[in-house]
C-alpha cells in the first residue's frame, strides 16, 4: 500500500488524487476483509489527520492540489461506505500506522471471550462429571432399594406369619372341639354303661374287699415289717372267703393258710411296746442323782508315848489319803452345773434308740441301749432304786431282736389275681 513517503516528488498533484482513490478502496476492502474474517473485532477508529509540520520540502501548490484531491476521494468513499462504516484516509496523514486497521484490541477482546468459552466448557464438564459420570446419589438410591426391598420382605414374612397363626388357631379350635366331643363320647358311654350295668353282686363285694386286705397285710410285712399287724388282716380275709363257700377259690385259702402259719411261727416285736418303753425310762432318770463324793472319817489316833513328831505326822497324814486302782480307770465326778448336760445327753440317746426301733435299725438300736446304760452306771447313783431299775430295763431291752426275718405273704394275692377275681 502506497504512502505518502512513498510518493515522487515529481507527481504530487495526479498521483495524490490517485493515490487516495486507490488507499480509500484498499482501506474499505482490508475493513471489509477484517469484519469478514474476525466477528468479535471492534469498529475501527477514526483518527484525525495529523497536521504537517511547516518545513515540508513539498510546495504549496502540490500540498493544496492533494489536500483537494484527498477531499474529493473522502467524499467518494464515504458514499460507498456509508451503509458501513466511516474508514480514514490513509492518504490525508503522513503518519503509517494511521493506514493499518486497530485489529489488536478486537483480536485480544477475541481471545477473552474464547478462554470465557473454554472455561465454561470445562466448568459444564466437570459438572457433568460430577452429577451424571459419578452420580453421588446412587448410595442413596441403593440404600432406598434396599431398605424397599426389606419392608417387602417383611411385610411379606409378616403375611406369612399371620397366615400361619391363623391356621395354627384353627387347628388348634379344631383339635379342642375334637376332644371336647370326644370327652363328651366317652361320659355319655360311661353314664350309659353305668345305667344299663346291674350293680355289683355280693360275691363280688367280698372278693373286692378281700383283694383289699392282701394288699394291705404285703404292704405291712414289707414295708412296717409288722407280722402281728400282717396276721389279723390275713386272718379277715380268711373268714370272709370262708362265708363265700366257694370251690373256686380253694387255690387262694390254701395259699392263706401257709402264709398264716408262717406269721405265727414269727416271734412279734411289739414297736409300740417297745417305745412306750423307753419312754418311762427317760421319764424315771428325770428324778434321778448324779453320784456324790463319800467322806470317810478317820479313824481316832491311839494314844501313846510318842514324840512330838510323831503327833505332827499323824496329824498331816489325816489331811491326805493316797488309794490305789489297780486295772480301773478313774474319771472325776460331774460339777453340779453340768448335771443338766448329761439329762440331754440320756434323753437324746433314748430317743435314737426309739426311732431306731421304728426303723428295725438293730445296731443302732443296740449301741443306743449300751451308750445309755453306760453313762447311767458311771455318772449317777447306782444306790437308789430307780436307777437300778431303768438299767435293768435297758439290759431286757437290749436283748430283742428286731430284724426277725418275715415270710413272703404275696403267693395268696397272687393267686387270686389269677382267677380273674382281684
Amino acid at each position: 500500500m502506497p504512502t505518502d513517503g512513498d510518493r515522487p516528488e515529481g507527481k504530487e498533484t495526479g498521483s495524490g488524487a490517485s493515490g487516495g482513490e486507490d488507499a480509500n478502496s484498499s482501506s474499505s476492502e482490508n475493513v471489509e476483509k477484517t469484519e469478514a474474517l474476525d466477528p468479535l473485532a471492534q469498529p475501527p477508529l477514526v483518527r484525525k489527520p495529523v497536521p504537517r509540520p511547516a518545513g515540508a520540502d513539498e510546495p504549496e501548490a502540490d500540498a493544496e492540489g492533494s489536500v483537494g484531491s484527498d477531499k474529493a476521494a473522502g467524499r467518494k468513499a464515504a458514499q460507498k461506505t456509508a451503509v458501513k462504516k466511516k474508514v480514514p484516509s490513509s492518504g490525508a496523514s503522513g503518519d503509517p500506522e494511521a493506514s493499518k486497521p486497530p485489529k489488536a484490541k478486537g483480536r485480544f477482546l477475541g481471545f477473552l471471550g474464547l478462554l470465557a468459552g473454554l472455561a465454561g466448557l470445562g466448568v459444564a464438564g466437570y459438572l457433568y462429571y460430577l452429577l451424571i459420570y459419578l452420580d453421588p446419589d446412587a448410595p442413596v438410591r441403593a440404600r432406598l432399594q434396599s431398605l424397599e426391598l426389606a419392608t417387602e420382605s417383611s411385610e411379606r414374612t409378616l403375611a406369612d406369619l399371620l397366615q400361619s397363626q391363623d391356621r395354627a388357631l384353627a387347628d388348634f379350635a379344631a383339635e379342642q372341639e375334637r376332644r371336647q366331643q370326644a370327652s363328651a363320647e366317652q361320659v355319655l358311654e360311661a353314664v350309659n354303661r353305668v345305667a344299663t350295668q346291674a350293680p355289683p353282686s355280693r360275691r363280688e363285694w367280698k372278693i373286692a374287699e378281700v383283694a383289699y386286705l392282701l394288699r394291705i397285710a404285703n404292704h405291712r410285712v414289707l414295708m412296717e415289717r409288722d407280722a402281728a399287724g400282717a396276721l389279723v388282716l390275713l386272718r379277715a380275709a380268711d373268714e370272709i372267703l370262708k362265708d363265700l363257700d366257694d370251690f373256686a377259690l380253694y387255690a387262694v385259702r390254701a395259699r392263706l393258710a401257709d402264709e398264716i402259719l408262717s406269721l405265727e411261727n414269727v416271734e412279734s416285736n411289739d414297736i409300740q411296746g417297745l417305745f412306750l418303753r423307753l419312754e418311762a425310762v427317760k421319764t424315771e432318770l428325770r428324778t434321778q442323782h448324779v453320784k456324790l463324793p463319800n467322806f470317810d472319817a478317820p479313824a481316832a489316833p491311839e494314844e501313846s508315848d510318842a514324840g512330838f513328831w510323831r503327833a505332827l505326822a499323824d496329824q498331816l497324814g489325816g489331811y491326805l489319803r493316797f488309794r490305789r486302782f489297780e486295772g480301773e480307770s478313774v474319771r472325776p465326778l460331774l460339777a453340779p452345773e453340768e448335771e443338766a448336760y448329761l439329762e440331754l445327753n440320756l434323753r437324746l440317746m433314748l430317743e435314737r434308740a426309739q426311732l431306731a426301733a421304728l426303723r428295725r435299725e438293730q445296731v443302732v438300736f443296740e449301741q443306743s441301749l449300751q451308750t445309755a446304760a453306760n453313762w447311767i452306771a458311771t455318772y449317777l447313783d447306782d444306790t437308789e432304786p430307780g436307777v437300778l431299775r431303768s438299767l435293768e430295763e435297758l439290759d431286757a431291752l437290749s436283748r430283742v431282736q428286731l430284724d426277725v426275718p418275715l415270710p413272703d405273704v404275696s403267693g395268696s394275692l397272687s393267686a387270686l389275681k389269677d382267677l380273674g377275681e382281684a
